[in-house]
């Protein structure tokens, strides 16, 4: 007897349960998704913390400066009603104290490109403020790095050597290249297909051991989690929502776009 009460409470359990996801569907089928871009860019300013080390394109100059306010005159004529930045979330009340004062014409634009497009983009699609979606977590690439210097030399100088190579691939895109191909680049997705290669690369390092290639895989997948999630908390049905940040966080969020119900793309191809 009690195995056949437990068979029917479980079959009930799963009715609702089915229940509830299709009403769950339901909901999300109508509901109209919000809009998302993701931007991806090199860093104006290069503080040299990544790992692929690159000499950038000046901002500053004439030809460049007519084509941010041109861009971002683009784009906030496609009335985006978020603008987010790459900057942690402790950080917004300070991003927006300057934002507010570049409105008012009291605040000259710092190299980056938080406020070099997206300050532009805000400003240009009358919005009173802007949003932070970055969540910093350490990752472990000097230890990665001194544990191949001992367990495989060899392996070290093929990865140094594959990270020089990228590095003086882009150094050479941004010699030869106008500041608008720089960012066409950057949200092609090839150069995502190969972004996110690398930590596949990394991955098999110490298996076995500390597994600490899959650690730092895993590490950074995670704050790209965190960052996606700080953006779903914006990205409301109805909203149209401009991302903009290092190419190394839009090449990972965009499959969670892709599979992400609520939310669809705002194709930034269309502005290259």
């Amino acid at each position: 007897m009690k195995n056949i009460a437990r068979q029917i409470s479980g079959s009930i359990i799963l009715s609702l349960g089915l229940i509830g996801l299709g009403a769950y569907a339901d909901s999300v089928k109508n509901t109209e998704p919000a809009q998302v871009m993701l931007f991806g860019s090199f860093h104006f300013s290069n503080p040299g913390k990544d790992m692929v080390k690159t000499q950038v394109i000046n901002v500053y100059t004439e030809e460049n400066q007519n084509y941010l306010e041109d861009l971002s005159s683009r784009i906030a004529t496609d009335s985006p009603t978020h603008v987010l930045l790459e900057c942690h979330t402790n950080d917004e009340s300070k991003m927006n104290l300057r934002f507010a004062k570049y409105i008012k014409g009291e605040h000259k634009l710092n190299i980056g490109e938080s406020e070099q497009l997206g300050f532009r983009v805000a400003k240009k699609a009358g919005l009173s403020k802007v949003n932070c979606y970055d969540s910093d977590q350490d990752l472990p690439y000097g230890e990665l790095l001194s544990y191949l210097e001992k367990s495989s030399p060899e392996r070290k100088k093929l990865i140094d050597d594959y990270l020089e190579a990228w590095g003086k691939r882009f150094n050479d895109l941004y010699a030869s290249s106008t500041l608008e191909q720089a960012l066409d680049k950057h949200n092609d997705p090839a150069e995502d297909k190969v972004n996110l290669g690398s930590y596949i690369m990394l991955n098999d390092v110490g298996q076995g051991d500390n597994f600490i290639g899959a650690d730092l895989s895993s590490k950074w997948w995670s704050r790209n989690f965190r960052m996606y999630a700080n953006i779903q908390a914006v990205a409301q049905p109805g909203t149209k929502v401009f991302v903009l940040g290092g190419q190394g966080h839009s090449s990972i969020m965009r499959p969670m776009l892709e599979l992400d119900d609520k939310r669809e793309t705002w194709d930034v191809r269309s502005y290259f």
